[in-house]
């Protein structure tokens, strides 16, 4: 006798929470509101569109932290790297939030370490992560090469000036922002097709 039965494309060990996409959509964009601020106000102050970019640097290494939980991979070594590189890069956010201006610490070099990390987490979401479709895995690998040439330029850069190398960290995270929203919107589908089987 033949049947008619859905086959979803991930199974019951490969769901994923409910909560997970709108989550990714309002943090990526709170992150791009925050930095289109940035870029918009050029009368704003260098010490204020750091803490904003500390902000959107928050926002980041907690999207990574809940990717790591969250997202259904029977990678282990993936899962880890992500829960681990998330709170190196929320405790960067928060020195840089409460020391705009430390002279000690440089806020922009502790800034590009955690474009660094999240550069390297995204690579390994593109080329590791299953639950996400091909076009986005694309997205993943040139974001997280984006943040990790920007980090690298700005720390063989340092005489650029301040102001220049803030901007330019506002435009990688805005870029960040934009892809958080629409792989949210590619790992919703890849989840929610369902197929048609005969048995």
């Amino acid at each position: 006798m033949i049947t008619l039965k859905h086959q979803h494309d991930d199974n019951d060990s490969n769901k994923f929470p409910n909560w997970l996409r709108p989550l990714e959509l309002g943090l990526g964009s709170i992150a791009i509101i925050l930095i289109v601020v940035t870029l918009t106000y050029p009368s704003i102050t260098t010490a204020t569109i750091i803490r904003l970019v500390s902000i959107v640097l928050l926002l980041i290494g907690i999207e990574r932290i809940v990717i790591g939980i969250a997202l259904p991979t029977p990678n282990k070594s993936y899962k880890l790297a992500n829960i681990g590189l998330g709170p190196l890069i929320i405790a960067l956010a928060i020195v840089i939030i409460f020391y705009p201006a430390s002279h000690l610490v440089p806020p922009i070099a502790l800034g590009t370490l955690a474009l660094l990390f999240n550069g390297i987490s995204k690579i390994m979401q593109g080329i590791i992560g299953k639950e996400i479709p091909k076009w986005s895995k694309t997205i993943f690998i040139g974001v997280g090469t984006l943040n990790i040439a920007v980090s690298a330029l700005t720390l063989m850069v340092p005489s650029s000036g301040e102001s220049i190398l803030v901007r330019s960290i506002s435009i990688t995270l805005l870029v960040t922002g934009i892809q958080m929203i629409v792989s949210s919107l590619g790992i919703k589908q890849s989840h929610t097709k369902s197929q048609p089987r005969l048995r």
